[in-house]
Formats: structure tokens, sequence, C-alpha cells
């Protein structure tokens, strides 16, 4: 099938030489700070020095969960943050959540405030680590002098924060190399910045051969850290697995490495294996959602359904601090608490959807909840009555159920013996994510309950057959020339599975390539658009994402269309 060029990491056309900005880094008044800490009079004292050098646009945040709100919603140039937060998040752990969101600029300083000495270990192993780490007590000579040198220091970093913003990576790369061959103190930190961008557009291969070179000369903790992600993606398991035990023995604290290890285990479907780590990481950090997340699911799988429960309610409890509650979370608790017997708790988790979900369609739950509470405890005609009004709710939405919904209702039709409406259901959530290992075992554990494993399989090799064979006709078009009709065959399909990043990805590369052989289209151009901001919208870490976006700009570029 003819395509556009792909993404290239290693393009060595010349970039526009960025104009520095002339920024007075004395005059704190030119930068927009926020300040978090816990502690009202630390929070006052800490306003009344930064005013004392000429700070002026100075906001403040109490708790994490407040603070990732503010970086949401605002772009901050410096932010001082307490290491302990009081409600049992660490300053580490927000720069983190931040980081992993695309909160912070390249150009932002984050400076870590804390009398906790063993932070400081975690520091120099972090992929991209926090600007400065300064102990308590201090004056405010100390933290101004520390502030100046992490601006003079980030300063260099504008035009890359720059590119990011526009989403141009490939530039922001290029930018990472010009400023590290320059050499200097901070060199370094171009590098770390590259490789960051490298994994964030999921140059797999760039990563791996990057680090193993710079490992070979200096053994960069954060540089193994990215090695094994990188082999991770590659599903080079075993080599991932000893670079994360590695960091783990040198640096225990390292907790990403915890995670990396049990990613592996898991992909290698050692699942004690797995739940230990995982335990051994939750009681070094409790407070990380997506690790206590991680081992809720995995504690399923194994069968402890007591550490299931523990986990998933704390992971629900974790995201409403943390600005990021799934609903996935929701129906594997209350799915949990029914295999135990707990059908009042249940229901108390069916509530809370009702309270934390009241604007969206996942709501629905709340009501599939109920009617297996209700069936649970006998009461087949109200599951039934429940489950129909549940149906008829889903149906109603706008766009399709969310496969945590559709997996539910499907699970509940199931009990009922509605093997039709079941099916649908589960193949509606499968041809939206058909290339998904850990959905498809999802799918195989719920249709195995109910003593009908086989007809799972059954779904899940037809439903990615029939995309496969979608694909392989679209590209048979592509291949006869009739790129057009390739194109159109790809968007009537995005129409059946509207979530399936695979095939918006493969619309888009049409689209694309048939505006670039055949010239300039609005329509065609206004489509990969919208195709775009979706893939973002349900990925917004997919290299090949944001490779298209990348060729999407250089067509608008070669039309004179931006």
């Amino acid at each position: 099938m003819p395509k556009v060029r792909l993404y290239s990491f290693a393009d060595r056309t010349a970039i526009d030489e960025p104009q520095p900005e002339v920024v007075d880094v004395n005059d704190l008044s030119a930068y927009k700070i926020l300040v978090i800490e816990s502690v009202a009079e630390m929070r006052t004292t800490m306003g009344m020095m930064l005013g004392q050098f000429g700070a002026s646009q100075v906001e403040y945040a109490h708790r994490s969960g407040e603070a990732l709100g503010q970086m949401r919603r605002f772009s901050y140039d410096i932010i001082l943050c307490a290491f302990d937060l009081g409600t049992g998040f660490d300053g580490l752990y927000l720069f983190e959540e931040a980081r992993r969101h695309g909160l912070l600029k390249a150009s932002c300083v984050f400076i870590v405030l804390t009398g906790e000495r063993q932070s400081t270990k975690v520091i120099g192993a972090a992929e991209l680590a926090p600007d400065a780490i300064i102990l308590k007590p201090f004056t405010g000579d100390t933290l101004y002098t520390r502030i100046l040198r992490a601006l003079r220091k980030k300063t260099r970093f504008k035009p890359i924060d720059d590119a990011c913003i526009a989403h141009d990576f490939l530039r922001a790369i290029q930018l990472c190399n010009r400023a590290a061959a320059e050499g200097g103190e901070d060199a370094i930190e171009f590098v770390r910045m590259k490789v960051h961008l490298m994994l964030r557009v999921g140059d797999w291969k760039g990563t791996r051969d990057l680090t193993r070179e710079l490992l070979g000369k200096v053994d960069f903790p954060w540089a193994k850290m990215a090695l094994g992600k990188a082999l991770y993606q590659l599903k080079e398991y075993d080599e991932a697995q000893h670079i994360f035990r590695q960091v783990i023995a040198e640096h225990e604290l390292i907790m990403d490495a915890y995670d990396g290890l049990a990613k592996t285990q898991e992909a290698k479907h050692e699942i004690e294996a797995a739940k230990q780590t995982l335990q051994d990481a939750c009681r070094r950090s409790p407070y990380v959602v997506a690790r206590m997340r991680e081992l809720g699911e995995v504690a399923v799988i194994a069968g402890d359904l007591a550490l299931a429960e523990q986990s998933l309610t704390e992971t629900v409890r974790l995201a409403r601090f943390s600005f990021w509650p799934q609903i996935s979370d929701y129906a594997a608790l209350g799915e949990v608490q029914l295999q135990r017997g707990d059908v009042g708790a249940a229901r108390k988790t069916a509530d809370s959807i009702r309270k934390d979900f009241r604007t969206s369609n996942d709501r629905v739950l709340a009501e599939v909840l109920e009617s297996n509470v209700a069936l649970k405890l006998g009461d087949s005609a109200k599951a039934r009555a429940i489950l129909d009004l549940a149906l008829h709710s889903a149906e109603q939405g706008i766009e399709p159920p969310s496969s945590t919904v559709g997996l539910a209702l499907a699970q509940s039709c199931l009990s009922h013996n509605r093997i039709t409406e079941a099916e649908a259901l589960t193949r509606a959530v499968l041809k939206n994510r058909h290339d998904d290992p850990k959905l498809s075992a999802l799918v195989t554990r719920l249709y195995k309950k109910q003593g009908r494993e086989d007809e799972a399989l059954r779904l899940i090799e037809a439903t990615a057959a029939d995309i496969v064979t979608l694909n392989n006709e679209a590209v048979a078009l592509a291949q006869s020339g009739n790129l057009k009709a390739a194109a159109e065959r790809f968007l009537a399909a995005g129409k059946e599975m509207p979530n399936n990043l695979q095939m918006l990805l493969n619309t888009v590369n049409a689209l694309l390539a048939l505006v670039n052989q055949e010239g300039w289209h609005e329509t065609y151009m206004q489509h990969a658009s919208d195709l775009l901001n979706r893939i973002n919208t349900l990925d917004p870490t997919s290299g090949r994402g944001l490779q298209m976006a990348e060729i999407f700009r250089k067509t608008k570029r070669r039309y004179g269309m931006q």
C-alpha cells in the first residue's frame, strides 16, 4: 500500500535557528509561579519570600488534586512543591504524574522542598528529574539562588517548549541534538530530554540504540530505565526484565523500575511474580493510582479477591485526588465485591458511580451493578427489569457505550442467558480494540465464568478476522492505484468502529497518501484533522499518532496552507 513517508527520527534536514528570547531571569515578576504546600503558614511564608524578590504572579495549592487541576488549566514557569503534601501524596509523585500527563513544559522549573533526605536518592535515576531539592529549613536567599540557577539552565529549553507545544516533536528532538552538541555542563540534560521525547513518540528502536550507546560510556540509571521501557515495547521481555531488576538492585527506591518489572512479568504470564513485585512497590510507595490499579487487576487474575478488593478500593479513593478517575476501576471493584458476596459494598460502589460519573454516559454502570446485586439476592425478575433499563439507557447515548460498560452489560446478559445481545455488545467492544491482548483476556475470563470460553475465543478470532479482511480490502484498492476508494473504505469502516486506534491511524495514513499523490483536498484534510483529534483523545501518547500529526503538518506546508 502506498504510504506517506514515515516520520523520521534521523532526519538531518536543517531547522530554523531559534531566536533566543531575551529574559532577565533575575526578575521573578516575569514568571508565573505555583506554590504547592499543605501547611497554610508555609504557603504564607513562601509567598513573602518570593515577594521580596519581585514575584507578583504567585498562585497556591494545598493538595495534589488541586495542584494537578491548576496545572491542567495554566502553564507555569516555576513550581515549588513540598515533598510532604499531608495526604500521603508526595512531591515526587506529583512531579511524575504531571510529567506523565504532559502538564509541565520543558523549561518549567520544578523544585521539591523537603526535610526528607532520602528523597534525594530517587532524583538521579528519574527519567526527567526535578530541577532541585531544597532541604528545609531554608532562607529566602537560598530559595532565590536555587531558582535563578535553575532558570538560567532552563532558559535554553524554551525553543524545545515551543516545538512541543506545536506537537512538532521532530523539531524538538533536533533542537536537543543541537544543544547537546554545543556542549556545556547541562549538555546531558538535553540528551535526557531527547530520550524522553523519543519515548514520547514511540521511537522504541531509536531509544534502545541510543541508551545502549550511552550506557556503554556512563552508567546512567535514567538511561537504563528508558532502555527497559523500550525493550518492553519491542517485546524483548527477558532483557527488559534483567534491566529493571538491575535498577531495583542498585536503586531500591526507583518505583518506576518495579512497575516496568511487573509489566514484563505479566507479559510472560508470571502472574504471581507480578503480584509480588507490585505489592512490594505499593508498600514502599502506596499513593500512585496506576500502580495500585495494576495490583488490583493482577490480583483478580491471580484469584486473590481479598487483595483485589483492597487494592481497587484504594485505587478509587486515590483517583478522586488525582483528577483521573476511571470507570473501569469501579466496574472491577463491584465485580470483586459481588464475587465475595458483599452486596452491601457493591451497592455502595453503585452509589459512588452515580455520584462520580453523574454527567457521563458511564453512569449506566450503576444500573448494571444494581441488576447484578438483585440477581445475587435471587430476585431475577427485578434483575431483568433493571438490566432492560440499563440496556435502554446505553442505546440512548450519542456514542456507543465505553468498553467497560459494554462488557459489563454483556456479562449481565450472559447471566440471564441473553446470548445474542451479549455477543453483539462484546463484538462492539472488540471491534474498537481488536489488538489489545488485555481486553481479549478479560473477555475470555468473562465468558469462562459462564462456561462459554469457546464462544469467547470464537468471537475474538472472528472479530479480528473481520477487521483484517476489511483492512486487506482497502490495501488491495490502494495497490491497484485506487487511493480514493481505499480512503473512502477506511472512512466507512471508521464509522463502524470509531474508537479503533489502529483503524483510525490507517485512515489518516490513507487520506494523507491520497492528498500527497493527487493534490490538495479540503474535505479529506478536514477528515484527517478530525481523526487526529480523535486519536489524541483516545491515546495522547500514541507514537504513531504523533507521527501522523507531523506528516499532516508537512502536507499542509507543502501546499502552502500553513
